[in-house]
């Protein structure tokens, strides 16, 4: 059947393309989200905290922004071919809008917190934007991980072990995603809305680093095959 082979290489040579560039977007918004985990940290030592909270809220968004942008860049080219007989690119999509709103609307609010419009409130509402992020790009985790199985020709075992990395993974991005959106909860009512922020922009960028790290390990031991 040459022709269903043609098509089968032809669909892995697009799902090829399709995990380049979200590794580009990995390795580039975990990149970003070291900053503002370094931001946090040295807010939350008592170090200028409300700037500090200010500045880690707007590179967790921009990093939210540039691992959504280029999954979105992709998806975009792919849209309009059929998926039969591959992963469905399109499921990818409303994580991908989800991550990169949530980063959009995460910016503006740093923006603006750091200009002294209503600090104590606008920042707490941005950890819950990013708790909220967070939930809806775990499912990317698990489309990417379907694109990563295709390309890989382990065992049945090694690729049940790659699934069970990946829900351990996306198991601790809904957590703390959950954890981020009490503390902003919290924080809108608390004493210590600055304190409790940072606390959630600490767990949200830790968790988009070691997710985003997971991630481009795996893209890159395909990748190199």
């Amino acid at each position: 059947m040459p022709d269903g082979t043609t098509i089968t290489q032809e669909h892995l040579q697009e799902e090829r393309r399709t995990l380049e560039t979200i590794l580009g977007g990995t390795i580039g918004g975990g990149i970003v989200a070291i900053a503002g985990f370094v931001l946090a940290i040295i807010g939350l030592a008592g170090t200028y905290p409300r700037w500090l909270l200010g500045a880690a809220t707007i590179a967790i968004g921009i990093s939210f922004l540039i691992e959504g942008a280029a999954i979105a860049s992709r998806l975009a080219e792919l849209v309009h071919e059929s998926t039969k007989g591959r992963v469905e690119m399109s499921q990818l999509g409303s994580g991908v809008t989800g991550e990169t709103l949530a980063g959009l609307v995460g910016v503006v609010l740093g923006v603006l917190g750091s200009l002294n419009v209503y600090p104590e409130v606008l920042l707490p509402v941005a950890a819950i934007v990013f708790g909220a992020g967070l939930i809806l790009g775990a499912g990317v985790n698990v489309r990417i991980n379907e694109l990563i199985v295709v390309h890989r020709e382990e065992e049945a075992a090694a690729r049940f072990a790659i699934r069970q990395a990946v829900l351990a993974t996306t198991g601790l991005q809904i957590f703390v995603g959950l954890a981020s959106i009490t503390l902003g909860i919290i924080a809108l009512a608390s004493d210590y809305p600055i304190t409790l922020s940072l606390v959630a922009m600490l767990l949200v960028s830790g968790a988009f680093v070691l997710s985003n790290t997971a991630i481009a390990g795996r893209l890159l031991s395909v990748l190199r095959r």
